[in-house]
């Protein structure tokens, strides 16, 4: 229905728009109740005791190292992926803006020319020019501009808070590549002095055997497991440059494994304060965007109930109108237009009722998502704090074993050479020694990074 008034009283135009909302009031769609995540919270931690007190930020502080601080400083100025997490915030922020522009009238401004004339004779004249200021707004009785508007702005609050989810991820992922890259680095001096040790083996045995004392089988083995050294040398060697490759990867380098790290893994952070699993909802970036695409989607349900309600749009038109061009300005000429339309859904086969089907069960949907990712970040704190205690252990039980096999594999070098035992006894003593110092390495470099996964799981802030 469109009302058109020209020279209309404002007063009669007030009175119809009262009556149009009057008329259409009894359409409006129950209220939608806030949707509410049902998820257990337990009051403490109960994966390990951990020290008291609230979360503290700056984990990244704690490893006193400048060059990891300048190497996550890199990464997050070139860093491809979090690049594309601040284009997405970009657009989110657009969105935002476009829809919030619909609270505003939309004002045109248009010009036209028409000419006519004889075909016969090919004479023409200009018959009119017009110009006119146009203007349109939509009266939002029902709040479905705000309710778009609003979901707009808690999608771009959302991408927002995506983005610093991702900053905080990046610096982990970097601290963890670089804490992996050092790793490879001992494993490789590791493998080398392995080769350094069989390598000596083998030659004391190509000694005795030429003295007679031993068989070619003991020359055979020797050069075996010299052999499997130097291999595992090789294998350490590649690691070390995947693992640079990595870390140039995040920096936004090209990966050409040239990266430098340190020869040594820093010393152990102390297990931080974890603060309490509720203040988690509140903390984490990553579960605040989830909470804020749940309003998204409260909004977009309340968006499409309102838009099966009638829709009333205030018009407006300022103008005039001539047959020349020096006339436009003369007051007779001028005209103007007030109206308001009001259009009414009456039959759609169902559209709308099926947009407001959609977005509740969208509601629901993001409802259980965080709830789901919610009860995801419980469980990386508590296995986190579990895995601390059990990686502790299990480094002290690894260094008793390679403290007892490196002792075991020296007398057994001695009495080999005094030919009180036989080869394959050493070989044995040196790969169980072996295998404590690899064991010792990898668990200590898991310690490392579960200090890293546990920061970020209990916020992320660097």
């Amino acid at each position: 229905m469109t009302v058109l008034m020209t020279g209309t009283h404002p007063g009669k135009l007030a009175w119809l728009l009262g009556a149009s909302i009057a008329l259409t009031g009894c359409a409006t769609s129950p209220p939608l109740e806030t949707p509410q995540a049902d998820m257990p919270v337990a009051e403490q931690w109960a994966g390990a005791q951990t020290p008291g007190g609230e979360v503290v930020p700056g984990w990244l502080a704690r490893f006193s190292d400048a060059e990891l601080e300048a190497l996550v400083k890199e990464a997050l100025v070139h860093n491809y992926d979090l690049r594309i997490a601040a284009a997405q915030l970009d657009a989110a922020s657009a969105a935002a803006r476009k829809a919030a522009s619909a609270y505003t009238p939309a004002v045109d401004l248009s010009a036209a020319a028409g000419r006519s004339g004889n075909t016969d004779t090919g004479d023409s004249a200009l018959s009119t020019l017009g110009v006119s200021l146009d203007v349109a707004w939509e009266v939002d009785v029902w709040g479905r501009v705000r309710a778009g508007a609003t979901a707009a702005e808690s999608e771009s609050r959302a991408a927002a808070l995506d983005l610093q989810a991702a900053h905080h991820s990046l610096a982990a992922q970097v601290a963890k590549a670089w804490l992996a890259a050092i790793e490879a680095t001992l494993q490789h001096k590791l493998a080398a002095d392995s080769v350094a040790d069989l390598g000596e083996t083998l030659r004391i045995v190509e000694v005795r055997f030429r003295e007679g004392q031993v068989s070619r089988q003991d020359v055979h083995l020797a050069a075996t497991d010299l052999a499997l050294a130097e291999e595992q040398q090789e294998a350490a060697s590649n690691a070390g440059r995947e693992a640079a490759r990595a870390i140039e990867l995040l920096l936004g380098r090209y990966p050409q494994a040239e990266l430098a790290v340190r020869g040594e893994l820093p010393v152990l952070m102390p297990l931080p304060p974890a603060g309490l699993p509720a203040e988690l909802l509140e903390r984490r970036p990553d579960l605040r965007a989830a909470e804020a695409r749940i309003a998204a989607a409260f909004s977009l349900s309340k968006q499409a109930r309102a838009a099966r309600l009638p829709r009333i749009n205030l018009v407006s038109s300022l103008g005039t109108t001539s047959d020349a061009l020096r006339n436009l300005a003369d007051p007779v000429n001028t005209f103007w237009q007030l109206g308001i339309n009001l259009l009414q859904p009456l039959i759609d086969g169902g559209r709308l009722r099926a947009d407001v089907d959609i977005a509740d069960a969208r509601q629901r949907e993001v409802v259980a998502a965080y709830a789901k990712q919610a009860q995801g970040a419980f469980a990386e704190v508590e296995r986190t704090l579990t895995a601390a205690g059990s990686l502790a252990r299990r480094v002290e039980y690894l260094r008793t074993a390679e403290r007892a096999a490196s002792e075991a594999h020296r007398l057994m070098a001695l009495r080999y050479q005094a030919g009180e035992s036989d080869l394959l006894n050493v070989l044995e003593a040196h790969r169980r020694w072996l295998d404590a110092r690899k064991g010792l390495l990898r668990v200590a470099l898991q310690q490392h990074l579960e200090r890293v996964n546990l920061a970020l799981a209990l916020g992320g802030e660097y």
